[in-house]
C-alpha cells in the first residue's frame, strides 16, 4: 500500500460492486488500462459483509488493481459487520479516516454510523475540516444529493452542505444509488458513482441540483492537472466517456 503519495498521477473512484461479479470484472478490466496510484471505493463492496468468503471474492477481483495502487474503501450499508470490514483492511484506523494524497486531503466517512451534528463522527469531521490546510474531497457512501432510487434517505442534505461550505471542500463522491450523477451546489461537486456491478437504478427521486444523470455501469478517473485543478473523466463500459468536468482546487 502507498500512503501520503505527493506526486501528480491519476486517481480512480468507483463503487457498489456487491453483485453481478461479471460486470465488476469488466469494470476492473477497463480500469487496468489506466495508470493510477490510488483507488477509492464508495462503499457496498460485498453483498452482506457477514462472511470472509465475500471479501475473498471481492479482493480476488480487484487484485489486478491493488497490485500497483493503494486502496481506500468507504464502508457501505452492505458491509454489515464492522469488525470484519476492518479485518480485511488492517491499515485503516477506523471505518472513517483521512489521508493526504497529491496535495489533497481526502476524508472518508462512514454513513452507516451516526454522522449527525453532536455525534462523535461529526465532531471528528469538523476537526478534520478545521485542521486541513489543503483542498478537501469527501467520500461517503450515502449521497447528499441524488435522483436515484434512494435519494437523500439519511437527510445528509440538511446539514452536510452547510458544514462543507465553511471549508475548502471541493467535491463529494458517494455511492448507494446504482447510477452515475453529477450535482453542483454552492461551488461543490456532488458525484454519485454507484455503477460498479450492482443492478442499476432509474432516475426516480427529485434532485434540484442535478446536472448529469446516467443509468450506467461506470468508474471515474481523476487526473490532477496541477495544484489548481483536477480533470475528471467518467467511463462507461466499452470505454465510452459519459461525463467530463473539472474540479477547481482554488
Amino acid at each position: 500500500m502507498l500512503f501520503g503519495v505527493s506526486i501528480y498521477a491519476q486517481i480512480a473512484i468507483y463503487g457498489d460492486t456487491r453483485t453481478q461479479h461479471d460486470i465488476h470484472r469488466q469494470v476492473v478490466a477497463q480500469l487496468t488500462q489506466h495508470s493510477f496510484h490510488t483507488l477509492f471505493h464508495s462503499g457496498d463492496l460485498v453483498q452482506q459483509g457477514l462472511r470472509q468468503s465475500e471479501y475473498d471474492n471481492f479482493l480476488e477481483i480487484i487484485d489486478p488493481l491493488t497490485q500497483n495502487a493503494a486502496f481506500y474503501p468507504a464502508r457501505g450499508n452492505h458491509e454489515k459487520n464492522k469488525d470484519l470490514f476492518l479485518d480485511n483492511f488492517l491499515y485503516l484506523s477506523d471505518t472513517y479516516y483521512a489521508v493526504s494524497i497529491d496535495s489533497i486531503r481526502w476524508i472518508i466517512l462512514d454513513s452507516t454510523r451516526r454522522l449527525s451534528p453532536g455525534s462523535a463522527q461529526y465532531t471528528w469531521l469538523q476537526q478534520q475540516l478545521t485542521d486541513s490546510d489543503l483542498p478537501i474531497i469527501i467520500i461517503v457512501h450515502h449521497p447528499v444529493f441524488s435522483s436515484g432510487k434512494h435519494g437523500d434517505e439519511l437527510g445528509l442534505g440538511l446539514f452536510l452542505p452547510a458544514l462543507f461550505g465553511q471549508y475548502p471542500v471541493k467535491a463529494v463522491f458517494s455511492g448507494h444509488d446504482h447510477c452515475y450523477e453529477r450535482s453542483f451546489h454552492k461551488g461543490i461537486h456532488y458525484i454519485t458513482t454507484g455503477g460498479g456491478g450492482a443492478p442499476l437504478y432509474d432516475h426516480s427521486s427529485r434532485n434540484d441540483h442535478s446536472q448529469v444523470f446516467h443509468k450506467a455501469y461506470h468508474y471515474c478517473i481523476l487526473d490532477p492537472v496541477d495544484r489548481n485543478q483536477i480533470r475528471v473523466k467518467v467511463y462507461g463500459l466499452h470505454d465510452r466517456i459519459i461525463d467530463e468536468f473539472t474540479i477547481s482546487l482554488r
